[in-house]
């Protein structure tokens, strides 16, 4: 099993944490990862991506170059950009709360999530990239969920045990919503 994981929004966004996340879990989860970064000059608000490999076996290059397993798009800005990167095959996960319309690429399949307004809805927009995580965990398979909550135990710890419970809900949610879908 291997994943090609490109993880994009703007900048606050979380798409550097979801990456970091999904690299503690595979490290939980006793898989290879590997990670990389890409981001805008801006401090803030600039496009960001963060490139995560997750493995059974070595890996032997660590690049990921429109060839992408797993793609996130959590921003209208940086959306046309994550389609491209995700490979035929491949899934691109779409914030559709903030990305209204989306492009026509057959050999991608898209999952539209209105994960922005999920986490308004729980009282703190700033876990949506939580919330889309969870929906990776549920459709990939790719980390199991109590890896993904381990990682998230050991980044926010005791000293955020306040922001710990709300990431927590939000990555049940996430992983609801995919579940709930599955149903349909």
């Amino acid at each position: 099993m291997k994943y090609k994981c490109a993880f994009s929004g703007s900048g606050g966004q979380g798409a550097a944490l979801m990456a970091k996340l999904t690299c503690l879990a595979g490290i939980k989860d006793k898989k290879q990862v590997v990670m990389t970064q890409t981001y805008g000059i801006e401090q803030r608000g600039g496009d960001s991506t963060g490139y995560v490999i997750v493995s059974d076996e070595p890996i032997g290059n660590p690049i990921v170059e429109a060839d992408a397993d797993v793609a996130v798009a959590m921003s209208e800005s940086i959306y046309q950009s994550a389609l491209e990167t995700a490979k035929e095959g491949g899934t691109l996960f779409v914030n559709s709360s903030l990305i209204k319309k989306q492009l026509v690429r057959p050999e991608v399949k898209q999952v539209p999530l209105p994960v922005s307004e999920m986490a308004q809805e729980m009282g703190n927009v700033r876990v949506a990239n939580i919330i889309m995580l969870g929906a990776i965990v549920a459709k990939t398979g790719m980390l199991s969920a109590d890896a993904v909550s381990a990682a998230l135990t050991d980044l926010l710890g005791k000293k955020k045990a306040a922001l710990l419970e709300v990431n927590l809900q939000a990555l049940n949610l996430g992983i609801k919503a995919v579940e709930k879908e599955a149903c349909k």
